[in-house]
Order: structure tokens, then sequence, then C-alpha cells
């Protein structure tokens, strides 16, 4: 009747730009022309980049490459600083950096919606696909550049800890457990 899901089981593949690190573990793909998103009919649904069992929970893991997209806000600053009046300028870097924050809290309950569907879609899928409880939500990025000067990489340093505790705020505590912001080794140290 349904479909097994370890159809869309791969070894995660985090897609950060200039980063080789290697993802030992498997998760279960959601976005993509094969993920589970388009098996269960919200295909056009925003989503997490895989579905990952740690410690017999299923929780749901957003690779992204924000402290790059801050680097390069930090090279629209100055573009932004020829346009007048400051009132503008300012207007324009906050939408700019509200933009991501929306985007990841609308991947996260998009995807709550996705794992919904999941007992209804696949054959006997695991436990841990079954169970209502809150799930943790990883953001893993790529570290910050070195080639930054001090002050750009605390304005980014700053950018990232001001995300985690907003997106933590938006997301209800019976849906998401806990945000974990970690960068990509962090990550790969903490699911050995």
């Amino acid at each position: 009747m349904g479909v097994e899901l370890s159809i869309h089981l791969e070894a995660m593949n985090h897609e950060i730009c200039n980063n080789s690190s290697i993802i030992e573990c498997q998760g279960y793909r959601v976005d993509g022309d094969r993920g589970i998103k388009v098996v269960v009919g919200l295909a056009a649904r925003k989503s997490v980049d895989y579905f990952f069992e740690l410690n017999g929970s299923c929780t749901f893991v957003e690779f992204s490459d924000l402290a790059r997209g801050q680097e390069d806000l930090l090279g629209l600053k100055e573009k932004l600083d020829t346009i007048e009046p400051a009132f503008h300028r300012s207007k324009l870097q906050k939408l700019l950096k509200t933009d991501s924050r929306r985007e990841l809290i609308e991947k996260f309950k998009d995807s709550k919606d996705i794992y919904a569907k999941i007992p209804t879609f696949y054959n006997e899928p695991p436990a841990y696909f079954i169970c209502p409880k809150p799930k943790v939500f990883y953001i893993v990025h790529a570290p910050i550049s070195e080639k930054l000067s001090d002050s750009e990489k605390a304005e980014i340093a700053r950018f990232l800890t001001t995300l985690k505790s907003t997106v933590s705020a938006s997301l209800e505590d019976d849906i998401c457990s806990r945000v974990k912001l970690l960068l990509l080794e962090q990550f790969i140290e903490e699911i050995k």
C-alpha cells in the first residue's frame, strides 16, 4: 500500500560551500525532487534538509551557510552606506536579517506537517516517526571566515546568537523542544 521510507535514507550532504567535512551518518532526505515532502504531497512547502534519528528520537536538520550569507550582507553594507537617508538603509538591513529568521521558522513548521504525514504514506515507519513529542531543530552552519576583521566576526556571531534566540522564541514548545545552532564540525561530533 505505502512506500518504504528507506528510499529516502542517504548519507547526509551538508552542501556548505568550501567545506570538505564528511558526515558519516545517514538521514532521511526531506527536500529535493525525491524527498519525503514530494511523496506526502507537500512538495511546494519549505522544509529542513533531513530527518535524523538521534537517541531514539527524530530530529530536524537544516544545513545553512548562514555565516557566509552574513558575510555577503557585510559586503552589501558598504553599498548600503551610499543610500540616503539612513532610515532606508537601516530598514533594508533589518529586512534582510528578518528574512533568515522567517525562513528557518517556516522550514521547521512545514517540516512538522511533512513529518505528521509519514505514517499515512509509508509502510511501517520506525517508531520515532510516529512519536508526537516536540522535536530538536538543528541549524548547522559553516565557520565564520578568518578573512574578516574582528569586528565583522563579532557582528556575524551576534547575528547568529540573535537568530537562534528569535527562532527558539517563535517556535511553540509543543512542536520544538530545542533549537541548536552548531558549527558543522560540532554537529558531526555531537551525532557520532
